[in-house]
């Protein structure tokens, strides 16, 4: 697969070294290639912290608790939202975290050029050591060291996102596949911290008022898991109810043997509308 980055710096093409592993760019910035093969884009000086992403805690949590394959069905569900993708197509996983869903679509298509960038550093190298065939990169969302246009699709699973950014790298007339929770997801954890049930929207508001961006459809996915053992504390830690659980509810649902909770999931798939030039 050719490289698709462009140098942080100064937008030149990043061309990776004979017999070196690095990418520099004409004007001399390099890049060195981790030793599990992805690269680190995410310049210092565009950082608001030093470890910016979710914290290695809840990087492990998630990763554990997607390979107990509670989420499964979710990843199915992408899938056939990206059976109109043709052999040897870009897609890019924007958020792509510790690889997961990268991997599980891997699994199913070995076809596609797959790149996934994540803010977290930490996400990534986990992504990495799937060994999915792709190209990883720790990046923002928010200033992609892509192209312009040189994916054909993109998928967001509750993942930050810019309208604008995803609209300047995905081809004109490409698609955009976002995830984000439904009425029901996980109330049966909320349940566990909030009195009232607590709504969420997940990232779809950037995209309700986008000038770039047509909804082509929407689909549900609904699933009632029966989860056990140390998964209910690692499904907490891969969440944002984490931080509003208090140390005596935390300590409560460490302790149950089971928990059972809908997970539902809203999949909507939206057009780029942007024209070239």
């Amino acid at each position: 697969m050719s490289n698709s980055y462009k140098c942080p710096n100064c937008g030149l093409e990043l061309l990776q070294q004979q017999a070196a592993r690095s990418f520099s760019c004409e004007n001399n910035h390099n890049f060195d290639l981790a030793k599990e093969g992805y690269l680190n884009l995410h310049l210092a000086q565009h950082k608001r912290s030093r470890n910016p992403g979710d914290s290695d805690e809840m990087i492990r949590s998630r990763q554990r608790f997607l390979n107990t394959g509670h989420y499964k069905f979710l990843a199915e569900g992408l899938i056939k939202q990206l059976s109109h993708m043709s052999s040897e197509q870009r897609l890019l996983d924007i958020g792509c975290g510790e690889g997961y869903y990268l991997e599980q679509i891997y699994r199913s298509n070995q076809s596609l050029q797959l790149v996934g960038l994540d803010i977290s550093k930490a996400a990534v190298r986990l992504a990495a050591k799937r060994k999915l065939s792709a190209q990883l990169a720790v990046d923002s969302a928010f200033n992609m060291a892509q192209f312009d246009h040189s994916v054909d699709s993109a998928i967001s699973v509750f993942s930050p996102i810019s309208p604008e950014e995803a609209a300047r790298v995905i081809k004109p007339g490409g698609t955009l596949i976002m995830v984000g929770p439904g009425e029901q997801h996980l109330s049966g954890l909320t349940a566990q911290i909030y009195d009232k049930t607590m709504a969420r929207t997940g990232n779809f508001e950037a995209l309700d008022s986008s000038q770039q961006f047509t909804q082509l459809d929407q689909i549900e996915l609904l699933e009632e898991l029966h989860i056990q053992g140390s998964a209910i504390a690692d499904l907490l830690h891969m969440t944002p109810y984490y931080w509003h659980a208090k140390p005596q509810q935390q300590e409560r649902l460490k302790n149950l043997n089971r928990l059972e909770t809908p997970a539902h999931f809203i999949i909507r798939r939206y057009q780029n509308t942007q024209t070239e030039g």
